[in-house]
């Protein structure tokens, strides 16, 4: 497989806000041959998918964060067939860069995109293998919005923080670690202004065609990835996963119970009574509060959606040295017996 890059930079998200990553800064670091796209807005969104058509671009580098993916990847799968849709790299010029650190990307994207450089040189010389992971964003066909891809979906109290946190101005890291302590505290001391959002929600799930028994919910996350943000990992037997279901949570639980195991239930250990916590194919959800996808917030007062499978996308493996931060090398959250390698041939990819 020859590799034909793409660097498509959102000028509007976060990091890239902040930190000025646009296509002057990439281009004296990659080959001529790369094509560099600096997006102002979403109708820029139609010029690049006919780009990514018309030159036949196999490997896309996100410089945007989680939303940006989503909206570029709706986009694409919307345009493009299956067979057609490039291998996606999600770089971290985001404010919420989840989907990049499930893959493993740690350092900034210029320093990213400089070791992926030299890493793709080596391969298009043979002396390197491509690792790509096959994955299938969410499907969410949603009654009033229509149809939108994706990779998060949350509901109920998930949904409420998320509210808050996007309201927020330049909100970084820290205002998530900041709220998520601020509400457990305030629940914890009885804050009437924070114990409203753990109110539950009323909802009517069919999971697999089967009415799941409540009718009211505290959260509900349905996810193409294991690892959320922070440490929260809540899925239970997580790593048995394969590439045609998805992860889906949805529980009644109490709040003080969450509270109180908190570690337990964040990170799959354990799931909590009056919950649904395992994978599925097919979820249909009718709710009266809005939902978030990847960040994007439908604030509508109710959600009526159907959650499936998406087509099969690859993304690619990076370098350890990508996955290394101050020091730390952060795991990659994916199941390394779904990944494939290839190896440069003059007419495709190898799997070996």
């Amino acid at each position: 497989m020859e590799l034909r890059c793409c660097i498509f930079n959102n000028m509007n998200s976060g990091k890239n806000r902040r930190y000025k990553y646009n296509k002057d800064k990439f281009r004296s670091m990659v080959p001529g041959k790369y094509r560099i796209i600096d997006a102002y807005s979403l109708s820029d969104l139609p010029a690049t998918v006919h780009l990514i058509k018309e030159e036949g671009i196999n490997l896309l580098m996100v410089n945007g964060g989680d939303g940006t993916i989503q909206k570029l990847v709706t986009a694409l799968v919307n345009k493009l067939p299956e067979k057609s849709l490039p291998i996606i790299l999600p770089l971290r010029g985001g404010t919420t860069n989840t989907i990049a650190s499930n893959i493993g990307v740690r350092k900034n994207p210029l320093d990213t995109i400089e070791i992926l450089r030299d890493y793709l040189e080596s391969y298009d010389r043979g002396e390197e293998t491509l690792a790509t992971l096959p994955l299938r964003p969410l499907k969410i066909t949603d009654r009033e919005h229509g149809l939108k891809y994706g990779f998060i979906f949350t509901n109920g109290l998930i949904y409420k923080v998320q509210q808050l946190f996007y309201k927020q101005d330049n909100p970084t890291f820290s205002t998530v670690v900041n709220l998520i302590t601020t509400m457990i505290g305030g629940y914890t001391i009885g804050s009437q202004g924070v114990r409203k959002y753990f109110s539950k929600t009323h909802e009517n799930i069919h999971i697999d065609g089967r009415k799941y028994p409540e009718d009211k919910y505290l959260l509900i996350i349905a996810s193409s990835f294991q690892k959320l943000l922070l440490w929260f990992r809540p899925f239970y037997n997580a790593d048995a996963k394969g590439v045609d279901r998805f992860y889906f949570i949805a529980t009644a639980a109490d709040p003080w119970l969450i509270i109180r195991n908190l570690r337990t239930f964040t990170t799959g250990k354990q799931v909590p009574p009056r919950s649904f916590n395992d994978t599925a194919a097919h979820v249909n959800i009718k709710a009266e509060c809005g939902y978030g996808l990847d960040g994007e917030m439908v604030n509508d007062g109710h959600t009526d959606v159907t959650i499936e499978q998406g087509p099969v996308m690859r993304f690619l493996i990076v370098p350890e040295v990508i996955s290394t931060s101050y020091g730390i090398t952060y795991r990659k959250y994916i199941n390394h017996s779904l990944v494939s390698t290839h190896r440069r041939s003059s007419v495709s990819a190898v799997d070996t």
